[in-house]
This record gives C-alpha cells, sequence and structure tokens, in this order.
C-alpha cells in the first residue's frame, strides 16, 4: 500500500512538473494581416483601322513599352496624295490599367526618301497635318495644319482615368500648290504616345 501510495506520488509530480515545463518550450505570436500592394500601372491600347489592336505590353518581358507598325496614322503609301487630296486616319487609345494618366504625344523627325528631296521640294515640308482628339474632352491639338517637319512634340492631349479612351484623328493633306517635285518623295515619321 505504502509502494501503491508512493508510485501515485511520482505520477502526480511528474504530471505537474511537465505540464509546467511544456508552456516555457513554446511561445506563440500569429501574424494574421501581412498585405503587400503592387503600384497603379498605367497600360496604353491603341486601335487603328480595320481593328489592328497595339498594347503597350506587347513588348514582351517586364516592360511596358511597344513599337506598332502595323498603324499608319499618315495613312500610307497605297493611296499616294496628288495636289489637294487628304486622307484621314483615327485611332482610339485606352488606358486599360489601373491608374490616371496624361496622354501625350511626340513626333520624331521626319525623312524624306524617295524621288529627289531637295531643300526648295521636301515632302516633310510640304505635307501638312492636323490632330484632334475626341472624349473624354475634345481637344484640338494642332487647330490649323502644319508640315510634317514643323510637328512639335504636343502638350497633354488629355488625360485618362483607368478604362478611359479618346479618339485622335490625323488628317494629311498636300496642298494644292504643292510643287511637282514632291512627285514620288515618300516622308516618314515615327510619333511615340506616352501615358504617364
Amino acid at each position: 500500500m505504502l509502494a501503491a501510495a508512493g508510485a501515485t506520488a511520482a505520477v502526480i509530480l511528474v504530471l505537474g512538473i511537465s505540464g509546467t515545463l511544456s508552456s516555457w518550450t513554446s511561445a506563440i505570436i500569429t501574424n494574421d494581416d501581412n498585405t503587400v500592394e503592387a503600384a497603379q500601372s498605367l497600360v496604353l491600347q491603341e486601335t487603328g483601322p480595320g481593328n489592328v489592336v497595339c498594347t503597350s505590353t506587347d513588348g514582351g518581358g517586364s516592360g511596358n513599352s511597344a513599337t506598332c507598325s502595323t498603324i499608319d496614322k499618315y495613312g500610307g503609301t497605297a493611296v499616294p496624295l496628288g495636289p489637294g487630296d487628304h486622307q484621314t486616319v483615327t485611332v482610339s487609345l485606352e488606358n486599360t490599367g489601373t491608374g490616371s494618366g496624361a496622354l501625350t504625344l511626340a513626333p520624331g523627325t521626319c525623312v524624306t526618301s524617295a524621288g529627289s528631296p531637295s531643300a526648295s521640294a521636301d515632302l516633310c515640308d510640304v505635307a501638312t497635318v492636323t490632330v484632334a482628339c475626341t472624349t473624354p474632352s475634345t481637344v484640338d491639338t494642332t487647330a490649323t495644319p502644319v508640315a510634317l517637319s514643323a510637328l512639335a512634340q504636343l502638350s497633354v492631349v488629355t488625360t485618362l482615368a483607368a478604362g478611359e479612351s479618346t479618339d485622335c484623328t490625323f488628317d494629311v493633306a498636300l496642298p494644292a500648290s504643292a510643287s511637282p517635285q514632291v512627285g514620288g518623295q515618300v516622308a516618314t515619321q515615327p510619333l511615340v504616345w506616352t501615358l504617364s
């Protein structure tokens, strides 16, 4: 009996010590609200004639810029312009990102190839363009026709919130007074849209 009482006391003692020591060998803190947020994004999508679509993310990789050779805002060379002729191209620009940004257009240098460009007869100096954008606010970026070579960087065309779009129309003309010396010349000018 004495032996049984001693064994019971030993079990109670071990359980008491084990219970106490177990609370010292483990400590827990739970962080239940860990968050990270990606910055707002700007993605520019351009839709041209024939529903051709180019998106700034088409450049591949992690970049957000692309070169789009399939939309020719000056109308191309399929139908050459004669004196007094003009052609128009309308493109739609949409902010498919999550943030709001200012849309600007920066024309590059106009270069004349083919034909025989000269100081007195260079298609870049003779052909004219007007640019007008509509919605969300109407903006005439060039109120009067200007020579391709004189098309300076345009200021803010408009501001596009996420999901908003604007239509921009380019009207390129060869004045009736154009010299026959520009015949056969081809003018090429890069145009860069930036949403920032």
